[in-house]
């Protein structure tokens, strides 16, 4: 039989090399995997900027008529609007841009999140570049963002409570936005 200080160093080597194996057969792997899931999670903080400033700018611009503003101050106000309005321009423009980077991170099923997520950027950018006044602009591409915002990002507390509702509201306006408009009457003779 073994003595006892041979047995207990017989178990630290058996143990060292169980452990260099181990850690040398799974530790490339998990560190690959730590790659993508910090890709994973960078993708969803920048699509939730996005959102953020999307939101922020349109309800500034919402919230700001510079032709109610005497002359000195319209031209700043003007400016401002311009500033915010760039904000909302280079947001939709990145989110549609990279839609699939942010998109993918989230499960899909049962909730559909994929194809709300993605119309709801495309009905966006669309509403964005549409020919409606400014201001009218904002108003639905706010409305259009703010079930998003709570979908993805709201306390859990909140999405409990409230992710029926969001989604219901999102479908309901991304089918406003893929609707026809209707044709208008002709003009009476």
């Amino acid at each position: 039989m073994l003595d006892p200080w041979m047995k207990t160093v017989l178990i630290a080597v058996i143990t060292a090399v169980v452990t260099t194996f181990a850690l040398s057969r799974f530790a490339p792997r998990l560190e690959a995997r730590s790659v993508r899931i910090k890709a994973a999670w960078a993708a969803r903080d920048a699509f939730s900027g996005h959102l953020l400033t999307i939101l922020s700018a349109t309800g500034r611009l919402e919230n700001l008529d510079p032709d109610e503003a005497a002359e000195p101050l319209r031209s700043r106000f003007q400016g401002e609007c311009d500033r915010w309005a760039a904000q909302v321009e280079e947001s939709t423009r990145y989110l549609i841009d990279h839609v699939e980077q942010y998109v993918l991170t989230y499960p899909s099923w049962p909730l559909d999140l994929h194809g709300l997520m993605t119309g709801s950027v495309v009905a966006a950018r669309g509403l964005w570049l549409s020919e409606l006044p400014l201001r009218e602009r904002a108003r639905r591409v706010n409305a259009l963002t703010e079930p998003v915002q709570g979908i993805f990002f709201a306390r859990k507390s909140y999405r409990l409570r409230h992710l029926a509702d969001d989604r219901r509201r999102l479908r309901e306006l991304l089918r406003a936005v893929n609707e026809p408009a209707p044709e208008p009457a002709p003009a009476a003779e």
